[in-house]
């Protein structure tokens, strides 16, 4: 990615890599929503019209339409949800897939050292559909497991919450903070858990299906006989490798946010000074403000999205190249593929050139 570096290629890699972690995808859709939920929360915190009376009616509009809507027709609502359940679900099996795809796209870039995404996307469609079953299986497990483990305290604390809420002059916080805390400590280790699951998953179960199309039971037999055989390597390398990429991502992360800090300022202050300038030059000047704040927004929002690639696919392609090295020294396939064995000579062949021919017996040598 860096020798010799070409943006363009730089670029297609890391948005390929990136595509395989899901951290990823919320800071490209979680950072921004947010942005805009404080941005609008600031603007109905300070609404421009001064008259309260209608403020509050305007509140009242969309309760009540919602309220007319429910009332009447229950099923109209519980179908709607349902069709908005399934088509998250959809949405979120086939970002699956997607997902799963990347992966075996970037551990082929990465092992055969190219950057041909097409042929490396188009070579792993069967064993795709046999990690995405096992990715999809591990995500209903997790899932099952949170709502057993986390569910309990949830309810616990949304009851202590409704108990002691904002009707209650002067109520004692730490009620709630002793029920918020063993929560989101019990959903924080159900997190690295899932960390855990889903290194083992990329790093050892997914090498093998790529390189001998493995089955699921096959794959999963060369893991356990690893672990069985290097388990403290293993647990090592499970380790480093969560630290190591963190404080890698950290790191890019803060320099990333540091440079776009610096141009947001820079954005902010043009800007302040054209709306000085050009504010009160009438419609036209008004227009032409708005189109120039939108350009800087636009070219704001895509360095963004352009450092976020660049960050988390780096880290991931960092991470899989560790993965690979690491077990390719324990797994003879893989190894042979990251670092080929030297082609060796024939046995009995000689590579001195050959003697000359020796003289008839009945003739004396040359030499006399």
């Amino acid at each position: 990615m860096a020798a010799p570096f070409r943006l363009g290629f730089f670029l297609k890699i890391a948005l390929v890599a990136a595509l395989t972690q899901p951290s990823f995808y919320s800071v490209i859709i979680s950072y921004p929503v947010q942005g805009v939920q404080i941005a609008a929360g600031a603007a109905m915190r300070h609404p421009r019209r001064t008259d309260f009376a209608a403020t509050d009616q305007a509140r009242t509009i969309p309760q009540a339409a919602f309220a007319a809507f429910a009332a009447p027709g229950a099923a109209a609502g519980f179908a709607v949800f349902a069709v908005m359940l399934l088509i998250g679900l959809l949405i979120w099996v086939l970002a699956t897939y997607l997902f799963c795809r990347a992966r075996f796209t970037l551990f082929d870039l990465v092992v055969y050292r190219h950057g041909n995404v097409r042929d490396a996307w188009g070579k792993y469609g069967r064993q795709t559909w046999r990690y995405f079953g096992i990715v999809l299986l591990a995500s209903l497990v997790f899932l099952i497991l949170l709502a057993a483990v986390g569910g309990p305290f949830l309810m616990h604390m949304l009851k202590t919450i409704r108990s002691v809420g904002p009707q209650v002059p002067n109520a004692n916080p730490w009620p709630i903070f002793a029920q918020m805390l063993p929560f989101f400590g019990v959903c924080a280790l159900l997190v690295l858990v899932w960390i855990l699951v889903d290194a083992i998953l990329q790093d050892f179960i997914l090498p093998t299906m790529a390189i001998e199309d493995a089955p699921i039971e096959g794959a999963f037999a060369r893991w356990f006989a690893l672990l069985r055989s290097d388990a403290g390597s293993v647990l090592v390398y499970l380790l480093l490798r969560f630290v190591v990429a963190l404080g890698m991502s950290w790191v890019l992360m803060m320099v990333s946010l540091f440079v776009l800090l610096i141009l947001g300022m820079g954005s902010f202050a043009v800007g302040f000074g054209l709306y000085h300038a050009m504010w009160q030059g009438g419609f036209g000047m008004q227009m032409v403000f708005g189109a120039i704040v939108a350009v800087m927004i636009l070219v704001l929002l895509t360095l963004y999205l352009l450092a976020m690639v660049a960050v988390y696919g780096s880290t991931a392609v960092f991470k899989q190249a560790y993965a690979a090295y690491f077990f390719g020294s324990r797994y003879q396939e893989l190894g042979d593929r990251l670092e080929p064995p030297a082609i060796e000579s024939d046995a009995g062949v000689s590579t001195e050139p050959p003697l000359p021919a020796l003289p008839p017996l009945n003739e004396p040598p040359s030499v006399w």
